[in-house]
């Protein structure tokens, strides 16, 4: 998995916590596992934190982030500062984030705290637990006021679709805005693009996929593939967001009658989802599906 670099936070009151000689000499012999020279360089610069926490406490996170639902792609920090500390030789805490395995999409924030066998270099026991309005344990008030926000829950939005009246169509093109409303008491995040899915009448799903642009990735340590960070969307209590989606909706493939006509669009939230009754058709090529093109979420606008 990528890895991540951030500056050192520790929480020794006089002095910074330091780690074991065991546990140096693992993430020294690490370290020097790395057989590219640049890599290796980079690693050595990181804070002792950071060293700590990549090669000490990472694969031992693997299992217990399963157990709460995630996949195989997670990080032991956030983008705030002091999202990871070291409290002592036997003891690391802080937030992180892991990918929903239900969906592949959705991002959840979570605290986690690491216990070390100093005189052995290895983790007796690591713990996780899902951030729902606290920050975590061991990190200072202001970093905690500054906790993200806990994942939306389909039951708290309310999902709605705007055709603008027929702006987006024309030259065998369509497209409509699709609106969430977080009708909650608390703010919450969604994915940037999140996950919409089309159904029949008799809710069967559709084969219409989100057509996705690729992503520029560049290599990290160990010869990693790093993704930019993708900063969730942020939906304050009554707030909207707004995607807007375009699609082929005129026979124009040599003429396949390859298309369908959804009764719903279904978003896709955690475990849950919402649904939006779907007026309109979307075409491809024979023997293709059909596909559609999704904006990111961004703040309500009169036009897109």
């Amino acid at each position: 998995m990528a890895l991540l670099f951030s500056a050192p936070v520790f929480a020794a009151e006089g002095r910074e916590s330091q780690p074991s000689k065991a546990e140096m000499d693992s993430i020294n012999r690490q370290v020097a596992a790395i057989q590219n020279p640049q890599d290796r360089a980079a690693v050595q610069n990181q804070s002792l934190v950071w060293k700590m926490t990549t090669f000490l406490c990472q694969s031992a996170a693997r299992a217990p982030l399963t157990r709460l639902g995630a996949d195989d792609r997670f990080f032991l920090q956030d983008d705030q500062s002091g999202s990871q500390v070291l409290v002592s030789s036997s003891l690391l805490q802080g937030r992180g984030q892991f990918r929903q395995a239900a969906d592949g999409i959705s991002w959840t924030p979570f605290q986690w705290s690491c216990h070390l066998d100093p005189a052995t270099g290895s983790v007796k026991s690591f713990e996780a637990t899902p951030l729902a309005g606290a920050g975590a344990a061991g990190v200072s008030a202001s970093s905690a006021a500054r906790h993200t926000p806990v994942a939306c829950q389909a039951a708290h939005l309310n999902v709605t679709l705007d055709d603008r009246n027929g702006a987006f169509d024309g030259m065998s093109q369509s497209g409509t805005v699709l609106t969430v409303r977080n009708t909650g008491a608390e703010a919450c995040t969604l994915p940037p693009v999140p996950l919409v899915q089309f159904e029949d009448k008799s809710g069967a799903k559709l084969s219409v996929f989100r057509r996705s642009p690729v992503r520029a990735r560049q290599p990290g340590p160990h010869g990693a593939k790093a993704t930019q960070h993708v900063e969730p969307a942020l939906i304050e209590p009554g707030a909207v967001r707004e995607a807007t989606l375009h699609w082929v909706s005129g026979e124009v493939f040599d003429d396949s009658h390859n298309c369908v006509q959804p009764a719903w669009l279904v978003l896709k939230v955690g475990q849950g989802e919402q649904r939006a009754a779907f007026k309109g058709h979307l075409c491809a090529p024979a023997g293709a599906h059909q596909v559609f093109d999704q904006s990111a979420l961004q703040a309500h606008t009169d036009a897109q």
